[in-house]
């Protein structure tokens, strides 16, 4: 059975403009013993100074994992905001990705290994106008009949398999088109861009279902762990969706 597990902070006093960043403690324990137990020097030096508000969550979580995570993006978050993050060092390799550590955060910033891209995005736009011999298919947001979401972590591999099917592609269209974008809907963010190969098999996925979706294929895309083909995964498209796939211009 998994063990329950608190996280607790200390949150140091407000500090001058003329001094260092404010200091945070946050640490995870099995018992709210750990709070006043030994820690590491920064961390009980911070426990006892004058000024220092100990914290902690009201129910414990239910498994020193999931705690794990929840330090991990406070740590982050505390980063991000400008404090100073202490932690046990002895849980660096838990925390964060194999060459980023430190006891405490200098830098501003901390990479978890528990916090992933919600997105990946890019500066830059790409407008519909501008395309050429390219399908653009909408993605929305959440995971669709058993396959992935638009969640930034997915490889191409992955996220091909919501990408390339399944749509309803006229067949005159079919042998121009040499490139797939999925935007997502949300945003107008591009999730991914592959090459299509016209001359491979348009598979249809369900040629068994009743009339539109017997005739929905999925598109052939001889390489999907290349997903950023012109290197434009991340910026934004601009122009407009619909329900179904859209074409560029010469295409359409």
């Amino acid at each position: 059975m998994a063990d329950k597990t608190w996280l607790y902070i200390y949150e140091g006093a407000p500090r001058s403009d003329v001094e260092e960043r404010r200091r945070i403690y946050i640490g995870i324990g099995q018992s709210m013993g750990r709070v006043f137990e030994e820690h590491n020097p920064d961390a009980e030096s911070l426990r006892d100074a004058e000024g220092t508000l100990i914290r902690q969550t009201v129910e414990p979580f239910s498994s020193r994992e999931d705690a794990l995570k929840a330090e991990a993006i406070a740590i982050h978050v505390a980063s991000l905001m400008g404090l100073e993050p202490i932690y046990d060092t002895e849980d660096e390799d838990e925390l964060f990705e194999k060459n980023d550590k430190s006891v405490t955060n200098i830098s501003g910033t901390k990479t978890s290994k528990h916090l992933g891209p919600a997105i990946f995005t890019r500066p830059g736009e790409v407008a519909q106008g501008e395309m050429r011999e390219t399908i653009i298919v909408p993605i929305s947001p959440d995971s669709l009949e058993g396959r992935v979401s638009a969640f930034g972590g997915n490889s191409g591999e992955v996220f091909i398999e919501r990408a390339a099917e399944a749509w309803n592609i006229a067949l005159a269209k079919r042998p121009k088109i040499k490139r797939l974008v999925a935007v997502l809907k949300q945003g107008h963010v591009i999730l991914g861009s592959w090459e299509v190969d016209p001359s491979l098999e348009w598979v249809l996925v369900n040629p068994d279902s009743n009339p539109p979706y017997s005739s929905r294929v999925r598109i052939p895309v001889p390489h999907p762990e290349q997903d950023d083909v012109g290197e434009i995964k991340g910026q934004r498209y601009v122009g407009r969706l619909q329900v179904g796939v859209l074409y560029s211009p010469d295409i359409a």
